[in-house]
């Protein structure tokens, strides 16, 4: 066999790192502080160990090895962590490289270390992308062994299967890639280290799924290049494009967002390492690359950081189910308690237990009456529960529940002995209510508080002014005074009617009563008066000379106007044509201003 075969298996031959020590369980970041809680029912978390149990899986005659921590009980589920190994390489060598066997117990999953296939130079593979491995183009279905090694590790073993992570180096890299493409629906996450996904992505990449995506890779890699290449025949992306196909199909943001710095290899306290995400993804995952600044191909992962680290991205939207009831730890309010899941009423006493649900002040109906202790006051009679007003009778056989003097059938608060009217029919009682009828007018301010039809009486007739056609008691009905212009909410303001027939003049043909019609009468406002023939503009019933525009009053009644009379008062005489100041009826000389008497002489 020709030699030229052996560089580039050489090439992509893993390399050996150091382990990862045991840490605190406080210390592990995001996964031990979710399942640590205390049950309300007495039970409580698994205390796994790490007397580990091992369980070997097979599928058309090739095996893998499940290491499950001690104390694992299969229908409690746990996370169920895939290590792919790199060319030439296994899967135990993997998981201990990324120290995963401490993990086990120390983070709670199971670990399932499968190994590629044996090529004919004894290098095992795994068959994933045309760039990585299958030299020799053998014909191996390395996505259907995985499927079937997940499928039984569900079945028989407590994997969780909404829990299940791949972590691959290099060829095992490819292959998680190859995964999240043909089985994306199998897996909650895929953390590649130094691998790569399909060159062509939209055509040989199917869309099954949507996992969780971290590409962690060395910017100084020079066995998978960072910047992308060629292996075999095959192109491979880059780092940041691999990433950039997953968030492209997943709806993220196009450009990825720094989010920290890291310390991934080491153990040097040196973050050297950019934590990279394509944040917002429409699909509700997650993609992600963490660059490692001059990382190589098989670094010095840090032992203390490297598995903690990945597997708290990984699983940081999962949520357990650590009773196994089916109900995730997210809504189970008793986590560890198989038999409980639901608490409605918040007294820590699982529904299926809780004999009455809606009351968390008992959870025991010894008479099966659906009322609990203490909240029934006859325990042990099916027909009573309630006893308002303490008397020892139960309100259904009590004719007054609350003791208030009002029959309950009466009472719209049979239970509150201070109230038993609700006039409105709004919940409040009458007697705290401010609004009694609910006509949106509060008691003090309202007439008729028990009336939502009225509240106001402005004439205290005791008829409520909606109802009342002279709310202001004037006599005159609302609408003549709104029709005839006047205040109908005032007493003093009423209608003009001059002949107080109780019709207005506004619309009284004949105002002063008089029996002619206003069009005819030249004195509407006047009963006495209707026509005036000489224009004087005195009526013709009031001017002592109706034909004589000159004159309308004759004072002394002597026949002569006053307007004329010189004399007005004086019967006897209406002239003085000599001005002396003597009627001429009186003056013997009348037309003489200097006489007006006759003197008769005597002799002696």
């Amino acid at each position: 066999m020709s030699t030229r075969f052996y560089a580039p298996i050489l090439v992509c031959m893993m390399l050996v790192a150091s382990g990862l020590p045991s840490s605190e369980q406080e210390e592990i970041g995001g996964l031990g502080d979710r399942h640590w809680t205390d049950s309300n029912d007495g039970y409580g978390p698994i205390n796994y160990t790490s007397e580990h149990t091992t369980a070997t899986i097979t599928s058309e005659g090739r095996g893998a090895t499940l290491t499950m921590p001690g104390g694992h009980v299969y229908n409690r589920p746990l996370p169920l962590v895939i290590a792919l190994h790199g060319y030439s390489s296994s899967g135990s060598f993997n998981a201990w490289w990324m120290s995963m066997y401490e993990s086990v117990h120390e983070n709670e999953h199971l670990l399932l270390t499968p190994d590629g296939s044996m090529n004919i130079i004894g290098m095992r593979f795994w068959n994933a992308t045309d760039a990585c491995c299958n030299l020799f183009n053998t014909e191996v279905d390395d996505v259907a062994f995985l499927e079937d090694l997940i499928n039984k590790s569900v079945q028989s073993y407590g994997a969780d299967p909404d829990g299940v992570v791949l972590i691959g180096h290099s060829n095992g890299a490819f292959m998680g890639h190859r995964m999240a493409c043909d089985r994306g629906g199998l897996i909650e996450s895929v953390v590649s280290l130094n691998g790569a996904t399909w060159n062509d992505f939209s055509n040989d990449c199917p869309d099954t799924g949507r996992p969780n995506i971290l590409h962690v890779h060395g910017t100084a890699d020079s066995t998978i290049q960072y910047d992308g290449g060629m292996m075999f025949g095959g192109v491979y992306p880059s780092a940041p494009q691999s990433t950039a196909y997953w968030a492209d199909r997943s709806g993220c943001d196009a450009s990825w967002t720094k989010l920290s710095s890291l310390d991934l290899t080491n153990s040097d306290g040196v973050a050297e390492t950019d934590n990279l995400e394509h944040l917002n993804c429409t699909d509700g995952n997650r993609v992600a690359h963490w660059r490692i600044n001059d990382g190589s191909h098989a670094p010095l992962l840090n032992d203390q950081e490297w598995t903690y680290q990945t597997l708290g991205w990984a699983l940081e939207d999962f949520s357990r189910d650590s009773d196994g009831d089916g109900y995730r730890d997210d809504v189970d309010a008793f986590i560890y308690n198989p038999n409980e899941w639901a608490d409605a009423d918040g007294d820590n006493v699982g529904d299926n237990t809780d004999q009455c649900n809606n009351d968390p002040t008992g959870w025991i109906d010894s008479d099966g009456d659906g009322v609990c202790v203490p909240s029934d006051a006859f325990p042990n009679n099916p027909n009573e529960w309630g006893d308002a007003d303490g008397d020892g009778i139960g309100d259904r056989s009590d004719a007054d529940d609350d003791n208030d003097g009002v029959a309950d059938y009466y009472d719209d608060f049979p239970l509150d002995p201070t109230e038993w009217d609700d006039t409105d029919g709004d919940g409040v009682g009458d007697n705290a209510d401010d609004d009694d009828d609910g006509d949106g007018w509060a008691d003090s301010q309202d007439a008729f508080p028990l009336d939502p039809s009225e509240h106001s009486d402005l004439d205290g007739d005791g008829v409520g002014d909606n109802a009342d056609d002279d709310d202001d008691g004037d006599g005159w009905s609302d609408e003549d005074e709104l029709v005839c212009l006047s205040d109908p909410s005032d007493d003093e303001d009423v209608p003009v009617d001059t002949d107080e027939d109780w019709e207005c003049d506004l619309f009284d043909g004949d105002d002063d009563g008089d029996g002619v019609p206003d069009s005819e009468d030249q004195f509407p406002l006047d009963a006495s008066e209707w026509v005036d023939s000489d224009g004087d503009g005195i009526g013709d019933n009031s001017d002592a000379f109706p034909t004589d525009g000159t004159e309308w009053e004759d004072s002394d009644g002597d026949g002569v106007g006053d307007n004329s009379d010189v004399y007005p008062n004086d019967p006897y005489e209406w002239f003085d044509s000599d001005e002396d100041g003597i009627g001429d009826n009186s003056d013997a000389f009348p037309t003489d201003g200097t006489e007006w008497a006759q003197h008769r002489s005597v002799s002696s």
